[in-house]
């Protein structure tokens, strides 16, 4: 169910009265055109949706309109996880209610927990949650990795369906790929260059954060590796570099916002603090990559 290009979608603000506020027109319309880009699945709420600066109460509204907009037409997957258990339980557990079909959760930052308490953390939120649950690998937000003796643990924890694999290392991703092989976790891609790699050692696509802004290459992209058209897929992938590393000179979703706001897609590429307005060298920089 969970496969193919799944978009990390950001999430539109504007000013009311002085005060970042979600923009609710601006999502919709974004949201239809990601379908209509023919993308496979949404996850809201994480690195790219700014999930830190979103309170719960907007994160429980965004979820209820978004189930309304999608109406089951693609799988929607909403992040729950952060570094309390107790509360990615309880969002998680809510989340449910709303009708989504799976949640995303990190690992823990900050705290900086064990291997086993990683486990533990992730297998409160797949047990106890009520969701089919996808895992976030990505160490180099948090300062936490999962390691491949701990996913080979989670295999044996009932609801835990995937993860999303941001770990830049080709020999940790051949390692992981052999520990989840036969088991009920897929690996999707969570590193926009390495689609394609994830994809040849069985990975069954990306949730990905350039998608916003290319869907449709993307798109491209998995399709023709799942059609075993390696030297295509493998052109599409170089082909897309240049993009991708344009919408990541600056922190994430910085450039994103901002390419989207030059496409037209959404009417401001406003962030919320601490997070601002990206450099004038990388918009530039970005204008040139949207012109070729």
């Amino acid at each position: 169910m969970f496969k193919g290009v799944i978009t990390a979608i950001i999430t539109p603000f504007k000013l009311e009265q002085g005060n970042s506020v979600i923009d609710y027109k601006a999502w919709t319309e974004f949201v239809e055109w990601q379908i209509s880009e023919g993308i496979d699945g949404l996850t809201l709420f994480g690195t790219t949706g700014e999930a830190a600066t979103l309170t719960t109460e907007e994160k429980i509204q965004l979820t209820k309109v978004t189930v309304e907009i999608v109406n089951g037409r693609i799988p929607l997957i909403v992040g729950s996880g952060n570094n309390n258990t107790k509360a990615s339980v309880e969002l998680t557990q809510k989340l449910k209610t709303l009708g989504v079909d799976a949640a995303l959760a990190i690992s823990p930052y900050y705290n900086k927990p064990t291997q086993a308490g990683l486990f533990a953390h992730f297998s409160a939120i797949a047990n106890e949650g009520g969701l089919p649950l996808i895992l976030y690998n990505i160490p180099g937000r948090t300062n936490v990795k999962i390691s491949t003796d701990t996913f080979k643990k989670l295999t044996k924890v009932s609801g835990i369906v995937g993860v999303k694999q941001a770990v830049d290392s080709i020999s940790e991703l051949v390692e992981l790929a052999g520990v989840l092989s036969g088991s009920k976790i897929d690996i999707l891609a969570g590193d926009d260059p390495l689609v394609y790699t994830v994809m040849t050692v069985g990975g069954k696509g990306v949730i990905s954060a350039s998608a916003n802004v290319a869907p449709r290459r993307f798109k491209e992209l998995v399709t023709l590796a799942n059609e075993g058209k390696w030297n295509e897929a493998l052109k599409v992938q170089q082909e897309l570099i240049p993009l991708i590393n344009a919408l990541f000179l600056e922190t994430n979703p910085g450039p994103v916002k901002s390419a989207l706001e030059m496409m037209g897609k959404i009417p401001s590429a406003s962030m919320r603090l601490p997070l601002v307005d990206i450099m004038a060298e990388t918009k530039a920089e970005l204008k040139k990559v949207l012109l070729t």
